[in-house]
């Protein structure tokens, strides 16, 4: 049993969210450990302090419950479809389940492991992406030269936009929400741009 399985796990048999920072605590790791071992596998001795710290039997759990799954970090940034979101900290991670008949139906994904979810905030990208609608972003995919919806950064506050690049290099960053402008930046502009991923699927409303 790996981290991240321990926590969905825990979360369908508490009915309750669970983060990094709290199996952190069970274990007596920091949150930021936790999240570089999600991967490994647990021991017998770190999967009973798990147990005993949650007060849950995981031999509860059907066997086959996470055959048909695959498990995606949340995470608790909330890019902006608008003014940006600025991120002070270290943002929280939260385990999630996603269907494996759901993410066949989404084309090119990069790898599993890349799939992180985020739920975004404003208006800006209406009708496609509203306010609060969850986000699969595939972090693999970061080239933007065949379109599509990209979470980027913007001198550090999040965003979730269409990308253009013009041939004298300018780039434009784009909303779907007609009342909002086109905003152009020239390659000597001093900002820093950063393309996080790409909006794959619109888990709210089916992009």
């Amino acid at each position: 049993m790996q981290v991240q399985q321990a926590i969905s796990e825990i979360m369908s048999l508490k009915g309750e969210k669970v983060s990094y920072e709290a199996l952190g605590k069970a274990l007596g790791f920091s949150k930021q450990y936790v999240g570089q071992i999600k991967s490994k596998e647990l021991t017998d001795i770190q999967i009973q302090k798990i147990e005993k710290f949650f007060d849950v039997d995981f031999t509860k759990v059907n066997d086959n419950n996470t055959d048909d799954c695959v498990i995606v970090d949340h995470i608790h940034i909330n890019p902006s479809c608008g003014k940006g979101t600025v991120v002070l900290d270290d943002a929280d991670i939260t385990p999630i389940k996603l269907g494996t008949a759901m993410l066949q139906s989404v084309m090119k994904i990069s790898h599993p492991q890349n799939l992180k979810t985020f739920r975004a905030t404003g208006d800006s990208m209406e009708t496609i992406i509203e306010d609060g609608d969850m986000l699969l972003v595939d972090t693999g995919r970061t080239d933007f030269s065949n379109g599509g919806i990209f979470l980027l950064t913007i001198n550090n506050d999040w965003f979730v936009k269409r990308l253009r690049k013009r041939l004298s290099g300018e780039l434009d960053v784009i909303s779907d929400n007609e009342k909002y402008p086109v905003e152009t930046f020239k390659p000597d502009d001093n900002i820093e741009i950063v393309v996080k991923g790409r909006v794959v699927k619109n888990l709210s409303r089916g992009l």
